[in-house]
Formats: structure tokens, sequence, C-alpha cells
């Protein structure tokens, strides 16, 4: 996963519960598109030991929802982290003003950066 400052990372998330292990990740419910800025690069360019892990809340993010059944979550208040755990994989979790949980898929997540050292 490549990162660059002031882009988009964008993810697919579901809804947590008991079928989240039999859902096509081709078919997410929505997602969440978060804007990378300096401080957020920073906080996820770690890589946390492996019997711990790293929240991280967002506080910019859009979700991207185009399923009538999820429309409503755009009216509610709403709040997202990153998870870091060992490796680094990272995931991203919305918790939902009516108690709804989504998550998204753990992703590698090995950050490069572009330094402007191509001279």
């Amino acid at each position: 996963m490549e990162f660059e400052q002031d882009s988009n990372l964008t993810l697919p998330l579901f809804l947590l519960d008991e079928s989240l292990s039999d859902r096509d990740l081709e078919q997410p419910d929505f997602e969440i598109s978060i804007g990378l800025d300096d401080e957020l690069l920073a906080q996820i360019c770690q890589n946390p030991s492996e019997d711990s892990s790293v929240a991280i809340t967002i506080d910019s993010y859009e979700l991207l929802i185009t399923a009538p059944l999820y429309l409503n979550i755009l009216s509610q208040e709403h709040d997202a982290q990153i998870t870091l755990t060992h490796g680094p994989l990272l995931s991203v979790v919305l918790n939902t003003e009516g108690q709804k949980t989504f998550v998204s898929p753990q992703m590698d997540m090995m950050p490069t950066f572009d330094l402007g050292d191509e001279d």
C-alpha cells in the first residue's frame, strides 16, 4: 500500500455481524475515504509489537454510501478509527449512533514514500 501526503485512502466497510466471514470482499456495504495529512501519516507509520495494537482516531473522513439501506448513517453521529497490528496490518472500524459497527478487511501495510530524490 503506497501513501502520499494530502491524498485519500479509500477502504471498503462491511457490517460486523455473524455473516461477515461469508461476505464477498468485492461487494462492501460502503466505503470510507480518509484524508492523509502529515500528522496522520506519521501516526500510521508504526509497527506495533506482536502482542499489541495501536488505535488512531480519524478526524477527517468521508463515507461513500450508495446502497439505500445505509444512507441513514450519513444523518447519524458516527466515529472511525484506524487499528494497526503487528505486520504492520491496517484496518478501519466505524461505529454508528445506531450501535452498528462496520469494519474493513486487514490490509498489509508497508508504506513507501516519494521523497523527491529521483535525481
